[in-house]
């Protein structure tokens, strides 16, 4: 309360702050409101969006859609397939496995010296089965290992072997074993024929306990001779380099277990025609929520006066466009007369966009070409990458990504709104203090200017009753 006017100027001025304020700050909220309900409903869609590509290609990764992998004895081997393969039933017997060369060292110290020199490893096919009858040089190249002063040792050569093994891109690993007898060294190499090796030593004499090799004598012994892995598909032998074959039946992936020569193992992989049909159904059903949700969320109503927040996004306008278009769209190369449009296997839309299933298309198109039907729904929902433009569901994810990110240096239209809407905030809350730093001045003035008039008010009132006094007198 001032003691000159009896006024209380600070009361005052934020009132009148405060009713100059009230309206611009309710313009500012509802502008914020509008923003952040368009970027929560655009996150919304999006979400869905993501959503649908996800489990799109969680059900297309899985193989749900290819052919269902079938083999008689899986104690024998196991198979794969890739998405859209279909193999035909075939009889396959597995006559040996694959295997890697193993050599091993006679027991000995482990603390030991070993000798200093070098050990020179060469890669190729070695006849024989325990000692070394022959070599033909494969196209590995070959490792030399220097033993050194550290190196000194049964643990300091393994060592060396595994970290030149290494450096090279060798296919090579030592190991150490022990029992009662003492410590070994042991050689493995990859599996197969080609991939068997010879040991070449040279420097002190001690590393010849180490060689291997056609007429090398003393050395390392051989205890499993690198072999191919032999296979026979439908009567006709082949040999493989590994017991892991993608290569001898198009689309499918074998893993040999064992070798069980004379037995005659079954396999095939068909598709399931209902799952398939499930499939395409069910890709219908997640368009039309994904369609209705973006209809919602950006549909405008005059007569109510209810729109969604999405209602002037041209993001999610185009998205919706695309999305109605898709059924249309040609997604695979023509073959024949297989379908290449989501419509021709009556996956469709009615005249409100809503996506539809003609039951009876759909049939026929699972029972006369079920491959399209699977390429047409892998099509659908095929990764961006940087070689392929994707499918039109990753395409509008990026889209929409894009829409609600921005990119790098470059904000989104709602990105640049809020921050507009930061700075009318602080240009406002700037104003607001020049005007209660004015109102302050202002009223502060008039309060010292009543007080000097009730003071010199006072001071003629005491003269005048001074004066009437007198005159009394």
């Amino acid at each position: 309360m001032s003691a000159g006017s009896g006024i209380d100027v600070k009361a005052l001025t934020e009132q009148l702050v405060a009713a100059e304020k009230a309206p611009r700050s309710e313009l500012l909220d509802a502008r914020q409101a509008r923003v952040d309900a368009r970027i929560s409903a655009l996150g919304q869609f999006r979400s869905a969006l993501d959503a649908l590509v996800g489990a799109l290609g969680t059900r297309i990764g899985s193989g749900a859609l290819s052919g269902i992998p079938a083999v008689s004895d899986t104690s024998v081997l196991s198979m794969t397939v890739d998405p859209g393969a279909v193999v035909q039933r075939q009889q396959l017997e597995v006559r040996s496995l694959a295997r890697g060369q193993t050599l091993a060292s006679a027991p000995r110290d482990a603390a030991a010296p070993v000798g200093l020199g070098t050990l020179t490893f060469r890669f190729g096919a070695v006849a024989g089965s325990d000692a070394a009858t022959g070599f033909v040089a494969g196209v590995q190249d070959d490792l030399v290992v220097t033993v050194a002063e550290g190196d000194n040792s049964l643990e300091g050569l393994r060592n060396a072997i595994n970290d030149a093994a290494a450096v090279a891109g060798a296919p090579l690993q030592a190991q150490i074993v022990s029992d009662t007898n003492g410590a070994r060294l042991l050689l493995r190499g990859a599996m197969g024929e080609a991939s068997g090796f010879t040991v070449e030593a040279a420097g002190e004499a001690g590393l010849g306990d180490f060689a291997f090799g056609e007429g090398v004598a003393g050395g390392l012994s051989r205890t499993q001779t690198a072999t191919d892995a032999v296979v026979a598909i439908d009567g006709v032998e082949l040999r493989r380099p590994s017991n892991s074959i993608s290569d001898l039946v198009p689309g499918a992936r074998l893993s040999l277990a064992k070798a069980a020569p004379g037995q005659i193992v079954t396999i095939e992989a068909a598709r399931n025609t209902t799952q398939l049909s499930q499939s395409v159904r069910d890709v219908g059903a997640a368009l039309n929520e994904l369609a209705g949700l973006g209809r919602e969320l950006s549909n405008g109503n005059p007569t109510s006066g209810s729109t969604g927040a999405l209602v002037a996004d041209g993001s999610t306008r185009r998205a919706l466009q695309q999305l109605g278009s898709v059924a249309t769209k040609q997604l695979i190369e023509p073959n024949g007369n297989a379908p290449t449009r989501l419509i021709e296997i009556g996956l469709g839309t009615d005249r409100n966009g809503n996506f539809t299933v003609d039951e009876t298309r759909l049939a026929k198109a699972v029972a006369n070409h079920p491959a399209a039907v699977e390429a047409l729904i892998t099509a659908l929902n095929a990764p961006v990458s940087f070689t392929s433009a994707g499918g039109p569901l990753p395409q509008l994810a990026a889209a929409m990504k894009l829409a609600a990110e921005g990119s790098a240096g470059q904000p989104t239209a709602l990105a640049r709104e809020a921050a507009a809407i930061t700075r009318d905030r602080t240009l406002l809350d700037q104003r607001m203090q020049r005007m209660t730093d004015t109102y302050t001045r202002q009223f502060a003035a008039l309060d010292r200017a009543v007080g000097e008039s009730r003071t010199m008010q006072d001071f003629l009132k005491q003269q005048i009753d001074m004066w009437t006094r007198s005159s009394d007198a």
